[in-house]
């Protein structure tokens, strides 16, 4: 919870400090590479988490895995070294994306299916949840064939299951009861 608090605050100043720069669009695209490499690396956070690994190391592979860092990442990184919470790196790319997209009005939106959704499809779901929310929203298709058919929705803190798995269950609980 305090590393949550802490990550919190640096991704504040560092969203304040972007966007009186004007570059608040390119380390937002940073900090989700940041991110991407630590959600699908399990190399990068084990090496991260290793205590016996050097700080300057950590940093020197945080700027290798990214090429060209904007002078505002850079910044942050150097000042994660000297207060000596690179550590932290994830939590606070995490809570840029979340505050850059609660500013922009960004929403996302998971779709679940058992196979990809066509385009046709997608744009009209889209379409229904701009009902909702009328802001920016971005899907993403996750496939699942254990769902069997039908869809899963989950976007603003709601899911909606009409999945075929589920529609058995339902049919089960019915039959049991």
């Amino acid at each position: 919870m305090k590393n949550s608090l802490v990550a919190l605050r640096y991704s504040k100043a560092l969203i304040n400090y972007s966007e009186n720069k004007k570059a608040s669009k390119k380390v937002y695209e940073e900090m989700k590479l940041i991110s991407k490499i630590f959600s699908q690396n399990k190399k990068v956070l084990k090496f991260f988490s290793n205590p016996v690994v050097s700080i300057k190391n950590k940093k020197n592979l945080i700027f290798r895995l990214i090429n060209n860092t904007s002078e505002e990442t850079t910044k942050l990184i150097d000042l994660l070294e000297k207060n000596k919470r690179l550590f932290m790196i994830s939590e606070i790319s995490n809570s840029f994306i979340d505050l850059y997209k609660s500013k922009r009005g960004i929403s996302n939106a998971k779709i679940t299916t058992s196979v990809k959704l066509s385009k046709e499809l997608e744009n009209k779901i889209l379409e229904k949840l701009k009902n909702i929310d009328k802001g920016e929203i971005k899907i993403s298709n996750v496939i699942d064939p254990e769902i069997i058919g039908g869809f899963i929705i989950n976007f603003k803190g709601l899911q909606y299951d009409a999945s075929i798995k589920n529609q058995f269950k339902l049919l089960k609980s019915e039959i049991v009861t």
